[in-house]
């Protein structure tokens, strides 16, 4: 037979939500510490804003960091040398701007995928508004992904056309700027699954 339930067992309390969450030691939504009623102040005093409560625009809490870092890490990669192109004539480098602007026109996503996450940032300015953007910025890093996929994949085609037109042996290598982009994509694919999520270490 089961044991009965303490009756007098605390009430636990979320400090982020404020919830109560009877025979829980953890916000099963949040992943905080719970804490008894009495001491739901002395978290609020510590910097840990409500569920509604608005955000600092530059507010790098509850993964607002994370996901800025992957979308100023697609805009550098973007500028940045993108692929070098090595035949007997000699070594070509291309930014990806140059490229968005000759052979891989998707690339033009990056930059703005990398202006829609920082937009989303910018007008979500509450925990529960940017929980419930984590679709949205998920969305627009994979959105980021397949641009930089593709472009890869236009780059090689482009090569493989010039080497029939000048009958040489065109090797293709990929520059910092297309690395810098993809870990870019991949970290603010990861942060915006996570944004929202409060910071436990405040507890």
């Amino acid at each position: 037979m089961a044991d009965a339930p303490d009756s007098d067992a605390p009430l636990l309390f979320c400090p982020f939500c404020r919830e109560c969450y009877e025979g829980e030691q953890t916000c099963p939504e949040h992943e905080l510490p719970l804490v008894p009623f009495d001491r739901l102040p002395e978290a609020r005093r510590r910097g840990i804003p409500a569920e509604h409560d608005a955000l600092a625009l530059f507010e790098p809490r509850f993964g607002r960091a994370v996901v800025f870092l992957g979308a100023m890490a697609m805009l550098l990669g973007f500028f940045g040398t993108f692929a070098s192109s090595e035949r007997a004539a000699g070594v070509a480098s291309s930014t990806g701007l140059q490229l968005a602007s000759t052979v891989a026109l998707n690339l033009w996503f990056l930059p703005m995928v990398a202006g829609g996450l920082v937009s989303i940032l910018a007008r979500r300015r509450t925990p529960a508004s940017l929980r419930s953007a984590r679709l949205a910025l998920a969305l627009l890093g994979a959105m980021g992904a397949m641009a930089v996929a593709y472009s890869f994949f236009r780059i090689h085609v482009s090569a493989a056309h010039l080497a029939q037109q000048t009958h040489q042996t065109v090797t293709v290598s990929l520059g910092w700027g297309a690395w810098l982009a993809l870990a870019g994509v991949v970290i603010a694919f990861v942060g915006g699954l996570r944004v929202g999520r409060p910071p436990a270490g405040r507890v």
